[in-house]
C-alpha cells in the first residue's frame, strides 16, 4: 500500500528539485526526505529519482505515479469537502427500513420531500418487518428502522439503540357500507362492536395482539369469523358484508373501495410508531420529514372511503 504522505513528498520534490529545498518547504529534515523517498521506492518497487549533482530528477515511473497522485489528492479534497457538508447536514446517505404501510404513508412522502429540500441526500428504502428491523439496525444493514410498539422493540434505555417517536397510530373501524352503524361518526369499542363478527389476522401477529388486548381491556373477547394476513383481503371481506375489522390507520389510507366506511373508535387500540437507530446516531433530516408526513395522514370522515391504491400489512 502506497503511503499518501510520501506522494506529497514526491510532488514537493518535483517542485523544488533538491532535498534541502524540499525539506525546507515541508518543514522536515533533509534526512527525513531521503528516508521517505527510499521508503516510497520500496513500496512501489521502481526507481523514482535520479541524482544529477545537487538536483534530483524524477524518472518516468515517478511521473506516472504523480499523474495518479494528482487524482488522489483531488479526490481527498472532495472527500474533505463532502465530510464538511455532511457535518453541516447538507449531504448524507441513509438506509431506512419500514413495514409496508409505513413505507407508503411515512417513508415514501418523507423521502420524496427531502429530494426537493435536501438534494445532496441519498436514501435507500428497504421493506423490513418489526421482528427483523432492530437486528438490521444493530448489524448496520439499516441506519434507521421505522417500526411499531411490539415485543420486538428494544426496551427504553437500551444502550445500543436510540428510539424516537414518530406518531401514535389509532385503529379505526372498517364497516360494510350498509352496516347499521355506518351512519355513526364515532363508535365505542365495547358498546358498538362487542357483538360483531370480526375479521382479524392470525394469533401471534402484532395486529392481532394489539386489537385483542384492547377488546379484553374493554371487557369482551372478539368473535373472530375470518382470519387473513393481507389488509386488501380484509377490505374485500368487509365489503362483502362478512364482518367488521379494526384497522391501523396507516393500513386503510392507501386502499380503494366504495363499499365500506371507516369510523374512529373511542377506547380503541393504538400503537406507537417509532424510529430506531444506533445509539449516538442522528436520525435527521428523515425523522422530521416522517413526522411531517404523519401529520398529514387522513382521518376517518363521515363519508365512505374512496381513495386509490392497494396494500398489505
Amino acid at each position: 500500500m502506497i503511503d499518501v504522505r510520501r506522494l506529497h513528498l514526491l510532488q514537493a520534490l518535483d517542485q523544488h528539485h533538491t532535498v534541502a529545498a524540499t525539506a525546507e518547504a515541508l518543514n522536515v529534515t533533509p534526512s527525513a526526505v531521503s528516508q521517505q523517498l527510499a521508503a516510497l521506492a520500496k513500496e512501489t518497487g521502481v526507481t523514482l529519482v535520479e541524482r544529477r549533482g545537487r538536483r534530483f530528477l524524477l524518472t518516468g515511473a515517478a511521473r506516472v505515479l504523480l499523474d495518479h497522485a494528482r487524482v488522489i489528492f483531488a479526490e481527498m479534497e472532495r472527500a474533505q469537502a463532502d465530510l464538511a457538508a455532511y457535518a453541516e447536514g447538507t449531504i448524507g446517505v441513509a438506509r431506512v427500513g419500514s413495514f409496508a404501510t409505513g413505507i407508503s404513508d411515512l417513508v415514501a412522502p418523507a423521502v420524496a420531500g427531502l429530494r426537493q429540500t435536501r438534494p445532496g441526500w441519498r436514501f435507500q428504502v428497504v421493506q423490513s418487518e418489526p421482528e427483523e428491523s432492530t437486528e438490521m439496525v444493530r448489524v448496520g444493514a439499516l441506519d434507521l428502522a421505522v417500526t411499531m410498539s411490539s415485543v420486538h422493540l428494544p426496551p427504553e434505555g437500551t444502550p445500543d439503540f436510540q428510539l424516537d417517536p414518530i406518531m401514535v397510530e389509532p385503529f379505526d373501524a372498517v364497516l360494510p357500507y350498509h352496516h347499521p352503524l355506518a351512519a355513526s361518526t364515532q363508535l365505542d369499542l365495547a358498546t358498538d362492536l362487542a357483538d360483531a363478527d370480526w375479521i382479524m389476522s392470525a394469533p401471534g401477529t402484532a395486529w392481532y395482539d394489539c386489537v385483542t388486548a384492547a377488546c379484553n381491556q374493554a371487557g369482551f373477547q372478539p368473535r373472530i369469523a375470518h382470519t387473513v394476513g393481507e389488509f386488501s383481503a380484509v377490505f374485500a371481506l368487509v365489503a362483502a358484508g362478512l364482518g367488521i375489522a379494526l384497522m391501523p390507520r396507516l393500513a386503510w389510507t392507501g386502499l380503494s373501495t366504495s363499499q365500506v366506511v371507516v369510523r374512529s373508535v373511542r377506547n380503541g387500540p393504538r400503537r406507537h410508531i417509532v424510529a430506531v437507530s444506533r445509539a449516538g446516531g442522528n436520525p435527521e433530516p428523515l425523522l422530521g420529514a416522517m413526522r411531517e408526513a404523519a401529520s398529514k395522514v387522513p382521518v376517518p370522515s363521515a363519508s365512505p372511503l374512496i381513495v386509490t391504491g392497494s396494500g398489505a400489512a
